[in-house]
């Protein structure tokens, strides 16, 4: 990747670093003022170990009318991010580099419903970064108009407005607490939500791998998963990585309130492992995601409480929780002894076995194959899956809430009873973890 850089320049002449790819990704950028033949401005993004650059000859706007002309040139080496001072006659570039600007940037780019990969949208052609520097703080959005010319616009935003507030010694700074998110729904609502439900949230969420679904432009507008935490999150949010087949993904961890609302000034939907980070390869609960094929909410109160009875028959206890959407979440604790695939495994045999009695659900993942049952989902009990996080704010008009309540007041409540100015003040989860069954025990007296 570095190639060009190596063949353009002499480094017993020039003090210009030497090549050297590096595997991290800090996600920095710099923006250095070269005066050369004539002055211009090298933008630089740290992508896949080398530095993404481009000659701009008239820098970067802060005026969303002006599309400034950039060059794509050859990856520069990480270690030229910090590289000011004179490049000798006769050397290429020749003339003085000093920088003008530095910090760092986050892919927003979107697909789908998904944050596009950067090396993707490079190729592609289109990228938008948000860059948060000592002079740059804003959405600039990358073209390809030709080979290696490139068009560079700064996205128009609102004016921003803020408000702080003090959560457990931490100042957590409120970012347009005045947009709306839905019809009549403001943002600083959303999070006085999360401020007031976070003494009841933090047992479900604490220690777990944290991802969040991502609406920031209100419930009409995109919405996309983000794993990794972003690297301008504060230290005071720990964070913890896991290595999948796909890569390396580093999640947010919560542990205490106070995350819990600065994530919410993210405006995410926190959906959360079955697993904690001391062992995560240990669930500490088995998940039951009732997912009807028509709204037929009489059904699906019913294929519930036969699932419950099943499961206390077996010797479990099971809670159930609205999901702000179609159906209900069953969850049951279970102390941590097998895998992923062994409780896995052990959740979709009960579920086949209640199908076997009841003509009314299904474990089949087709959809076409449905036939409008209730389709028992346990594939939320994985490494590489999360489920939505109990007192979780959906991402849906209203903004309902995934919500616990107790068993005896199913027959009043629909899978869309809550949201977040209707919401269970009492956590009737709050002996979940006390009431963990061995697996290996109810499969001993099954045999």
């Amino acid at each position: 990747m570095l190639e060009d850089y190596r063949k353009k320049r002499d480094f017993t002449k020039t003090a210009e670093p030497a090549p050297e790819q590096l595997k991290s990704e800090q996600a920095i950028y710099v923006v250095q003022k070269h005066n050369a033949r004539r002055i211009h401005f090298d933008l630089r993004l740290e992508h896949n170990g080398v530095l993404k650059s481009w000659a701009v000859p008239k820098g970067l706007s802060d005026d969303p009318q002006d599309k400034r002309l950039a060059i794509r040139t050859e990856d520069h080496p990480v270690a030229y991010a910090t590289f000011s001072g004179t490049i000798p006659e006769g050397e290429y570039g020749a003339g003085t580099v000093e920088i003008w600007d530095k910090g760092k940037f986050v892919n927003i780019t979107v697909k789908g419903s998904k944050v596009q990969p950067l090396s993707e949208a490079l190729e592609k052609g289109h990228f938008i970064i948000y860059l948060k520097g000592e002079k740059l703080d804003g959405s600039y959005a990358f073209t390809r108009i030709e080979n290696d010319e490139w068009i560079i616009v700064k996205k128009r935003e609102k004016p921003p407005r803020s408000a702080e507030i003090d959560v457990g010694g931490h100042h957590i700074k409120i970012t347009h607490p005045e947009k709306e998110l839905d019809e009549g729904i403001k943002k600083a609502e959303l999070v006085e939500y999360y401020r007031n439900v976070a003494p009841l949230m933090l047992p479900h969420v604490k220690d777990r791998f944290l991802s969040m679904f991502r609406f920031p432009e209100g419930v009409r507008g995109e919405r996309f998963f983000q794993k990794n935490i972003p690297d301008y999150f504060p230290d005071w949010i720990e964070s913890k990585c896991l290595e999948h087949e796909s890569g390396v993904t580093c999640y947010a961890i919560v542990k205490d309130e106070a995350a819990i609302v600065y994530i919410s000034n993210q405006v995410v939907v926190p959906h959360i492992t079955v697993t904690r980070i001391d062992k995560p390869d240990l669930p500490d609960k088995m998940i039951f995601d009732l997912d009807p094929s028509r709204p037929d909410v009489s059904s699906l109160k019913s294929a519930a409480l036969k699932l419950k009875g099943f499961l206390e028959a077996l010797g479990f206890r099971s809670y159930i929780m609205t999901t702000g959407g179609k159906g209900y979440h069953i969850a049951v604790p279970v102390k941590r002894e097998l895998d992923n695939k062994g409780v896995r495994d052990f959740a979709l045999k009960i579920a086949q076995t209640l199908a076997k009695q009841d003509a009314t659900v299904t474990t089949d993942l087709r959809v076409e194959k449905r036939e409008g049952r209730i389709f028992i989902d346990v594939n939320r009990i994985s490494a590489m899956q999360t489920s939505v996080a109990p007192f979780a704010a959906r991402s849906e008009p209203g903004l309902p809430v995934a919500s616990p309540f107790p068993w005896d007041e199913l027959a009043n409540i629909d899978p869309r009873s809550y949201s977040i100015r209707n919401y269970p003040k009492v956590d009737a989860w709050s002996d979940f973890f006390a009431s963990a069954v061995s697996i290996r025990d109810v499969i001993e007296k099954l045999t």
